[in-house]
């Protein structure tokens, strides 16, 4: 799965730097191959592998004119109520969402107190990803991008000080598995246990209203989380997100199509993408 995802991010990359320089030419899915010193009938395995869709298709979903008519045809989301403690009622990849969602100011012995937060390392068709969990939920998903274990456990520490923090295979590991299979997903709810202020919390709970291989601008999401701040508070809920892919942020998208940052890199935002359009969720 890794080594698929190594040569479709090359392709990307390479497309995403001819884009920039001729936006009017597409290349060629021979190009591309060329490009990664494959033949096109290679290349097109792998990526059909990959996503189930030929290049050729995926240059479509990948364009910037692509990103501004999903933008138009994007419906408004619901207002997102103030609401703390255990939230449910939404969904992320056919999965029912619980969120147990607290103040810093709710453990009076710091972050962590008299919690156990396991750790591991799972795969997905866009690299490997570090998976923290508290007994409540999923407290934490990275993507790996090639830095070392122990830099995301000393992070984890910074963030629940007093919590005991282990190596542990995850029981999550099913669920991962399901999300990103073409088999019949598991029915089992993933619970979020975020250690964040409400404001921030219901940006992230705008997105989850928003539909796989769909985007949305920052303002539409700041309007159902009723943030005074605007696309600002948004954008910044969109960084600081802690549970990458299952909180969808890369769905937030500039007003002109464009891309936009990304935490993980604008490569795999565009796989990610390219991956929900491909109707694998």
């Amino acid at each position: 799965m890794n080594s698929d995802y190594q040569l479709i991010a090359k392709a990307i990359t390479f497309l995403e730097t001819q884009l920039d320089k001729q936006p009017d030419s597409k290349p060629t899915t021979e190009e591309i191959a060329a490009h990664l010193e494959m033949t096109s009938f290679q290349f097109r395995r792998v990526y059909t592998r990959w996503i189930n869709l030929t290049p050729k298709r995926n240059l479509q979903i990948i364009s910037k004119e692509r990103g501004v008519q999903l933008l138009a045809e994007a419906p408004s989301l619901p207002i997102i109520e103030k609401q703390e403690g255990i939230i449910g009622g939404m969904q992320t990849f056919n999965h029912n969402v619980v969120i147990e969602s607290w103040l810093p100011s709710s453990y009076k012995h710091g972050p962590g107190y008299d919690i156990t937060i396991d750790y591991s390392v799972h795969e997905s068709p866009f690299g490997k990803m570090f998976v923290a969990e508290t007994p409540r939920g999923i407290c934490k998903v990275s993507f790996a991008n090639g830095r070392p274990l122990l830099a995301f456990v000393v992070k984890l520490h910074r963030l629940w000080p007093v919590a005991t923090i282990r190596q542990k295979e995850s029981e999550t590991r099913a669920v991962f598995a399901s999300i990103f299979s073409r088999d019949k997903p598991i029915r089992k709810p993933l619970s979020l246990h975020l250690f964040e202020v409400p404001p921030r919390v219901r940006i992230w709970r705008a997105l989850l209203e928003t539909a796989p291989g769909s985007l949305v601008h920052p303002q539409l999401l700041a309007d159902a989380a009723k943030r005074r701040r605007g696309s600002l508070a948004a954008r910044k809920a969109l960084a600081t997100n802690p549970i990458a892919f299952f909180i969808p942020c890369h769905r937030g998208i500039d007003p002109d199509g464009h891309v936009g940052n990304y935490r993980w890199g604008t490569t795999r935002k565009h796989a990610i993408h390219a991956w929900e359009s491909a109707g694998l969720v």
